[in-house]
């Protein structure tokens, strides 16, 4: 029985691993593409993160910043994980280019005018 279950686990990581490297190399064979867009939404989703028995119960949560943006021709919209950085420069309702790879965020170029004081 011992040994069924340790084979389970193994094929249980091989396939979380062949999923994730498939969606990589599949990301990677993609080009660029460029859709114009909306920032229909923002969100955070706060986590605990793993601890081993050495390290205190007193841990911050961590964070991770999602914006979804929705075509302005029209169709699906998207969820993309962005740095915290971005997360806060972007506000719901600009529009601007999205450019992804595949399933994969690249970049945002807002139509806003940023001026810098510097």
């Amino acid at each position: 029985m011992d040994q069924f279950v340790l084979w389970g686990i193994i094929a249980f990581a091989v396939i979380v691993l062949g999923r994730r490297l498939y969606v990589y190399f599949h990301n990677s064979r993609q080009s660029h593409h460029s859709l114009r867009v909306r920032i229909a939404g923002k969100h955070k989703r706060q986590y605990r993160p793993r601890r081993s028995s050495e390290q205190t119960d007193t841990l911050s949560k961590k964070c991770d910043y999602y914006v979804s943006f929705s075509p302005l021709d029209g169709g699906d919209e998207r969820a993309f994980r962005v740095s915290e950085h971005l997360f806060e420069q972007l506000h719901e309702g600009n529009t601007g280019v999205l450019v992804i790879k595949g399933s994969r965020f690249i970049a945002f170029e807002s139509d806003e005018v940023i001026l810098d004081n510097d």
